[in-house]
Parts: structure tokens; C-alpha cells; sequence
């Protein structure tokens, strides 16, 4: 079976082939000749779909791992803590988890700041080096790792990943496990390589199997998209080497106040149409809005016909309510008194027909926006 994109299942382009590449970034021999031997041709590919790159390659065999040469430099520490603290106070966090811990570099300092730090590390040996600096990492790998022993349902105010997503397989799955461990309306700071740089100086000496993504900002923010993040900014750091997003979980949709604007209209329109006789009611359209208002509200009690100028849709029935449609000469019969206009903005326009060409007597409403107005 044919490859497809690790992020939207589309097609691939035909790749980038980059021979005589080290298979990996760490594989460090103790000989020349297993040096030599430790080479490979690296297959780049570019969705045509989305436009993700992607390596589809095998993966290293540390690729659960957070692999850090040094520990933070000072540069590198002093932005962090100032790029911390200040999600930390404007969102008032709490507890932080981090995704693709490693020894806890990066934990240490939102401790300092009185955060209490949970993460995940693939390493045994990292993961054990972080307990022992006060934080609660797990050993394990997402999704593959349950959680639940560990920390049961706990949810936190803000989880991180740096420079980890795009080592991974299937970094959908992996995201969309991390989201539920935020809580509603909670934050995130996740990071990785910034493929436009790469792109616009045409880098090839970035690729490497150790990485299986390279996102561009578009692509970053459509795999935080789908994940379930609502991003909240994304900007390029440190040289525009990283791209860093700030996001949170995305709130569900509310769906109360529409039912709420349903109610209400269902009101604005029985008072506009009041006491009169259903015979002399009528709407204007048989546009989707007005067919969804007429059967959703029911109004077949109310009105007697559909008005609308379309040829193709007169001496026909609505659909859902069963109404007939008839051409607007019907007013000059002089049997409809009230008209209920509802063809969104073309509604001025039949006003002025109707002015013109009939009894100016008629009485008018109009359905702009989920409300009836009366002129």
C-alpha cells in the first residue's frame, strides 16, 4: 500500500532523494568502518493535500527519547524563564505537564516559579533523573502509554512540548492524547523546527531521519487545529530556527443561545402575524433559511402560502412543511394583508416591488438576522 500523509492521509509528491545521509544523529561508532556503514538515503515527501514534509523512513531507535547534548545554555535558560513566567502569571498556571520531559531542563524552571511539574519521558534513565529533581515524570510514550494509573483523571493548567513533535510517528495521535490531559480552557506551548527557514535558505543539511515532520507555520497550525487547540499566536524564535505556539484547548460549542434565538424568533414572528387570519398571512421566499424557519417553527399554522419570484419553485410544495409556492401576483388578489420578507439581503428590493406593483397597504415585516423588524 502506497504512503500517505502522516497528518491528513493525503497524497505524497514525488520525493526529495538525498543519498549518503548519517541514518541518524546520534549514531555514534566506535570505528571508522561502522561509521561508514551507518549511512542512508533519506526519501522526502510533500503532501499534496496539506503540505506537510515528511520523512516516512525507518524510524531510530530512540525516537521515544528527548536526546539533548548540554543542558539549557544561558541564553537559551534566560529566555525561557522569562517566556515562562510570563504564561505562568497572565494565566495564573498551576501545574504544568510536559511532553517529552527529558531530565526535566525545561521543569526546573517553571518549579521555580511555584508550578507543580508532571511530564512523560521515553527514557527510563531521564525520566528517573527528573523524579529525582521533584518532578512527576512517567516513563512511557504517548498514545501508547495509559496515564491513568499514574494520574487518573488529572487535567492541567498548561502542557509544553519542545522540539519533540516532530520526531514523532503519528503526531495527531500523540496531540490528541495531550489535549485531554489539559483542562477546560487551559494553555499550551508547543515548539518545533521551523520549516520556513529551512525553506527559504533550502537547507537540505536539516533533513535527518531522526526527524519524521517539518512544519511549516501553515502546517503547524492546521496539526494543532485537528488536535483540538485553538491557537492563540504562532511566531518564529531563536534565529527563526523554532516555531513556538502558544494555544489552548478549544471550548465546545454552546449550542444554548441558539436554541435561546430559535425561541425568540418563534415569538417575533406569532406577534408580528398576531390575530389575523392564516388566509391573508404569507412569507416572502423559498430560500433554505426561510424553508428551515417555516417547517423548524412550525409555522404552516400561521401562514398560507410561500412567495416566491422563481418560476422554477412556484406551484410547487416547501419541502418539511408542505406549504404551496406562489408567483407575488398572488397580492394583487387582495386576499394577503401580511408579509413576512425573509430573503436576507435581497429584502429591500422585494420591499420596493411589492410598494410599487401592489396594494401599499400590505403590512411588512422583515427577517434580517434572526430577528423580525417592522417597518
Amino acid at each position: 500500500m502506497r504512503d500517505r500523509c502522516i497528518l491528513c492521509a493525503g497524497e505524497l509528491d514525488t520525493p526529495l532523494t538525498l543519498d549518503n545521509m548519517p541514518a541518524s544523529a546520534q549514531g555514534f561508532t566506535t570505528t571508522s568502518a561502522e561509521a561508514l556503514r551507518a549511512s542512508a538515503a533519506m526519501n522526502v515527501f510533500a503532501c499534496q493535500s496539506c503540505g506537510l514534509i515528511q520523512y516516512l523512513g525507518p524510524l531510530v531507535p530512540y525516537y521515544k527519547e528527548v536526546i539533548r547534548s548540554t543542558r539549557l545554555s544561558k541564553p537559551m535558560l534566560q529566555f525561557r524563564r522569562g517566556q515562562f513566567s510570563k504564561i505562568v502569571e497572565k494565566k495564573n498556571i498551576k501545574s504544568v505537564f510536559e511532553l517529552g520531559a527529558g531530565a526535566g531542563e525545561h521543569l526546573d524552571i517553571f518549579k521555580k516559579d511555584g508550578v507543580n511539574t508532571f511530564g512523560i519521558e521515553g527514557s527510563a534513565q531521564l525520566a528517573n533523573h527528573a523524579r529525582t529533581t521533584g518532578h512527576s515524570v512517567y516513563d512511557g510514550f504517548l498514545p501508547k502509554t495509559n496515564l491513568k494509573n499514574q494520574i487518573g483523571g488529572t487535567q492541567f493548567d498548561l502542557v509544553t512540548s519542545f522540539n519533540f513533535i516532530e520526531h514523532l510517528p503519528d503526531p495527531r495521535a500523540t496531540l490528541q492524547c495531550l489535549i485531554d490531559l489539559l483542562k477546560p480552557g487551559g494553555y499550551a506551548i508547543l515548539e518545533v523546527p521551523n520549516f520556513n527557514m529551512i525553506a527559504e535558505f533550502k537547507l537540505f543539511n536539516e533533513f535527518i531521519p531522526d526527524h519524521r515532520s517539518y512544519f511549516t507555520k501553515n502546517t503547524f497550525q492546521l496539526l494543532l487545529s485537528i488536535t483540538g487547540f485553538e491557537i492563540l499566536s504562532i511566531e518564529s524564535i531563536w534565529d527563526d530556527y523554532i516555531l513556538s505556539a502558544t494555544a489552548k484547548k478549544r471550548e465546545p460549542v454552546n449550542w444554548d443561545p441558539y436554541l435561546e434565538a430559535r425561541s425568540s424568533l418563534s415569538v417575533d414572528i406569532e406577534e408580528f402575524f398576531g390575530d389575523s387570519p392564516k388566509a391573508e398571512n404569507a412569507i416572502w421566499s423559498a430560500g433554505h433559511q426561510s424553508l428551515a424557519t417555516i417547517s423548524n417553527l412550525e409555522l404552516g399554522g400561521l401562514i398560507s402560502c410561500i412567495i416566491d419570484s422563481s418560476p422554477k419553485k412556484q406551484s410547487r410544495y416547501a419541502p418539511a412543511s408542505g406549504i404551496p409556492i406562489v408567483a407575488p401576483d398572488i397580492l394583487a388578489e387582495g386576499q394577503i394583508k401580511k408579509v413576512l420578507l425573509s430573503a436576507a439581503g435581497f429584502n429591500p428590493e422585494i420591499k420596493r416591488s411589492i410598494k410599487n406593483n401592489y396594494d401599499r397597504s400590505i403590512k411588512l415585516g422583515f427577517l434580517n438576522k434572526g430577528k423580525v423588524e417592522v417597518e
